[in-house]
């Protein structure tokens, strides 16, 4: 199987399996999070990928990151991503929207009335936080309440319509990077006595329960859900993460969806690897994501670890990383100084081949 093979997620046709990773740029606007005119740019410009999926979306007021950060719960951010979708559509691409909650890893600067972040228990990040006033340590978090959960994944169904109305193909469900779903999955995080924590299956619920949610909105077909067990950095661990996704990857399987997007750099040793269990137990596209190049990505799929590869920050300087991929033509470098800054600059500038 090669990376520049057509491929199918869910209902949808793809031209090729190469990914672009969900990639945060801070590049909307800063007070209403409204998608610019340049963003609509940037995804365009890399719609040579197979599929797109978005930067992490806000799906609510009280998840708040960065200046700049997207978000999906206002009619005026609906509008907004009309462009980009149109946009990417006009291309020839197909885009997927990440939808997200920061959780404890907000700060209550950014928040509606100063609240405190909410998670599953009381427990910080470690780490640092960006904040009005420059970088401070995570909050601790307020514990939600059992009656609140509800509340939470009509939000993530309401953003799911939003993004519907937007015009995107799918979403993709963020359960990875510490935030808030990976911090009801992980017993390092979740110290609750009720039905949302404990065991593996009450620890997963939140997780199914917004699934579920999503696909009465879009269908099975159309939802995709990317997780990250290797990921500790901010204290998040998991006691035996091979049985939490086992159980994770059994009941998405049970319900269909289109694709499961792990993020499992090569650089894992292959005793603490996960996908090739979790591929046995998920039939459907299985997405491979981190830190991979060409040479690793064709590896990936020659020995059926996969059936996509996600890149992310090759696709940040190379906005026709299929073609260089392709072509085995040089790749521009990343600025690194410009992922979260710079407007314009290190954005929607980077050079394209020579045609021809």
């Amino acid at each position: 199987m090669s990376i520049f093979q057509s491929g199918q997620i869910g209902n949808l046709a793809l031209a090729n399996r190469i990914v672009m990773a969900p990639l945060g740029r801070a590049r909307s606007d800063v007070q209403s999070r409204v998608p610019l005119p340049r963003v609509a740019t940037y995804y365009s410009q890399r719609a040579g990928a197979g599929l797109i999926v978005s930067e992490a979306t806000h799906v609510s007021p009280n998840s708040v990151s960065r200046p700049g950060g997207s978000a999906i719960h206002t009619a005026e951010q609906v509008e907004g991503w009309k462009a980009v979708t149109a946009a990417v559509h006009a291309a020839g691409g197909r885009i997927f929207q990440q939808l997200f909650h920061l959780g404890r890893k907000a700060h209550q600067g950014r928040l509606p009335g100063n609240a405190l972040p909410v998670a599953p228990s009381a427990i910080a990040a470690q780490g640092e936080v960006e904040t009005p006033q420059g970088p401070q340590p995570f909050p601790v978090p307020r514990a939600l309440e059992r009656a609140e959960i509800p509340a939470l994944v009509e939000e993530f169904r309401q953003a799911a319509r939003n993004s519907l109305l937007a015009g995107f193909d799918g979403v993709e469900i963020h359960a990875a990077n510490g935030y808030l779903i990976d911090q009801f999955l992980r017993d390092g995080s979740n110290r609750r006595q009720d039905d949302y924590g404990g065991s593996v299956a009450n620890r997963a619920r939140l997780l199914l329960e917004i699934v579920d949610a999503v696909i009465g909105v879009f269908g099975p077909g159309r939802v995709g859900v990317r997780i990250s067990p290797h990921f500790e950095v901010d204290g998040i661990g998991d006691s035996d993460p091979a049985a939490l996704y086992t159980h994770v990857a059994e009941q998405l399987q049970a319900r269909g969806i289109a694709y499961l997007h792990l993020i499992e750099p090569d650089s894992v040793e292959p005793a603490r690897r996960l996908a090739p269990r979790l591929r046995q137990l998920f039939r459907g596209a299985f997405i491979l994501a981190g830190e991979f190049d060409r040479a690793r990505a064709i590896r990936a799929l020659a020995e059926g670890r996969a059936d996509f590869v996600a890149f992310g920050r090759l696709f940040i300087a190379n906005p026709d990383l299929v073609e260089r991929l392709r072509r085995e033509a040089p790749l521009n470098p990343p600025d690194e100084a410009t992922f979260y800054s710079g407007e314009e600059h290190g954005y929607i500038d980077y050079p394209f081949l020579a045609v021809g």
